[in-house]
């Protein structure tokens, strides 16, 4: 046996008229040729040449030719193969024959088709996933590729996107926190995105490092969850409409003092001018002072109940939870001491700020005392009582990584049966038309927004108390 017959490839030697006169051993056993058999019958089963024969250029131009072609085994399955083609030349120059090789690619070309198959496959479904996908470098953080998706979400088209920085969506200035923060976060939660036509979304960001073309990259998933917010900013607005009418008669107390000193002032003034008495200068001024002093506080009560009332836009800042506990609980001072209840305040004048909505959060701090206050008269009711029994003692201090807020109660507690309901939807174990069910969920909600966590504790017969745990850090 030659070398020629164990050259691992199909191997043909043809004339010009593409008659086959010579092959080996490998070519023999995939193709079993016939005598006289032309290329084309052999290789293909077909009745003449070829339209694209490397063979047929290899006679015209005398050069080495490449191609790729397919054709049928003798089993009837297809084949693949490369061909390169080559010139045999006799003592004058002159081509009288061509020698043709094949290496079948047949293995590589399945695994080709399959690759195809499942990208096409993976990009459908990377398309067709209503969450926007963006592709982006992961040091530059532009946008190498997105899906159809963020046209619709964004209004951006593809073309838009490609080599846009991803940093340019964010509707926030300081975009270079939020450069930092994709590069060492997992999950951006609540940011506002810019839409092409200029309104604002709302998106929860899911990042993940990965390599795309060899390049390191981060695979982004911006969930769109305006609506969502939406829908519960209708609800906390409903609920604050709630608690708007349990903070009026507290308003109507604490309007009346101001309101009875400017009556008394005014009368006494009144009086004066109409007997034609002479009031001397400085009890004129003091008069004035104090109609002025207590026009600022009524005015100041009433545009604290404008601000509360009005809907909140999400707008974080640092805060000092202190200054909003004691604003809260001055509305209802008046209110708990007609009630006999009494507020004891142990707060740290040292307390670090935390980051959040002051007005959602506000409302967190009116209805722990809403419950607070109903938890004590369903407990004390008509009952006698001495001083001290009916209390809300709210506290504050800090750890020096959180921010730890406490309203406890001297009411009845929580009963343990319920303790895992309290914070759900429309729980409440209050009277048909007394309660609505939201207060707790919704502060839960606005809670975990702020990155903090709310919990009870409870003794029975002892009061129950109320505990919110705010991270410190340094946010937008």
């Amino acid at each position: 046996m030659n070398l020629f017959d164990l050259v691992p490839c199909s191997i043909t030697v043809q004339d010009k008229n593409y008659k086959i006169i010579k092959y080996n051993r490998e070519f023999a056993d995939k193709f079993s040729p016939r005598e006289g058999d032309y290329c084309f019958k052999a290789y293909k089963g077909r009745n003449k040449k070829c339209a694209d024969c490397p063979l047929e250029k290899t006679f015209m131009d005398g050069n080495i030719h490449f191609d790729e072609q397919r054709g049928v085994n003798k089993d009837g399955t297809t084949v693949h193969w490369i061909v390169k083609t080559s010139p045999i030349k006799n003592s004058a120059g002159e081509i009288i024959a061509a020698m043709e090789m094949s290496i079948n690619i047949t293995q590589q070309k399945l695994l080709q088709d399959k690759l195809k198959k499942s990208e096409s496959k993976y990009y459908a479904i990377f398309n067709n996933i209503p969450n926007s996908v963006f592709v982006l470098d992961a040091e530059s953080l532009k946008i190498r590729d997105c899906n159809e998706s963020t046209e619709t979400n964004y209004g951006y088209t593809r073309k838009e996107m490609i080599e846009k920085s991803f940093t340019d969506l964010f509707q926030d200035k300081n975009k270079d926190t939020f450069a930092s923060l994709i590069k060492s976060s997992s999950i951006i939660n609540k940011v506002k995105h810019q839409h092409k036509d200029g309104s604002t979304l709302f998106v929860d960001i899911r990042i993940s490092p990965s390599e795309y073309h060899d390049r390191k990259v981060f695979i982004i998933s911006s969930s769109n969850i305006t609506q969502r917010l939406e829908t519960e900013q209708q609800l906390i607005q409903a609920s604050k409409l709630t608690t708007l009418g349990e903070m009026a008669t507290g308003v109507a107390h604490e309007l009346n003092q101001p309101l009875s000193v400017i009556k008394t002032a005014s009368t006494f003034i009144m009086k004066k001018t109409n007997k034609q008495e002479t009031i001397e200068n400085d009890i004129l001024l003091t008069m004035l002072s104090k109609i002025d002093s207590n026009v600022d506080r009524a005015s100041k009560i009433i545009n604290h109940m404008r601000l509360f009332s009005r809907k909140s836009t999400l707008e974080f800042e640092k805060i000092q939870v202190n200054d909003l506990l004691d604003r809260a609980f001055q509305i209802f001072s008046q209110q708990l001491k007609i009630r006999g209840i009494d507020v004891v305040s142990e707060t740290d004048k040292d307390l670090p700020v935390i980051t959040a909505d002051p007005n959602s959060l506000e409302q967190v701090f009116i209805n722990l005392i809403l419950n607070a206050r109903d938890a004590i008269e369903e407990k004390w009711g008509n009952k006698g009582n001495k001083p001290g029994d009916k209390k809300i003692i709210y506290k504050t201090h800090s750890d020096g990584e959180h921010v730890f807020v406490e309203v406890r109660d001297t009411g009845g507690g929580i009963p343990e049966a319920i303790s895992e309901k309290i914070f759900e939807p429309f729980f409440t174990t209050k009277e048909v038309g007394k309660g609505t069910g939201l207060g707790l969920s919704i502060s839960y909600g606005i809670i975990k927004d702020c990155g903090g966590r709310i919990y009870a504790e409870s003794a029975k017969d002892n009061g129950a108390a109320f505990i919110i745990k705010f991270p410190i850090k340094d946010t937008m």
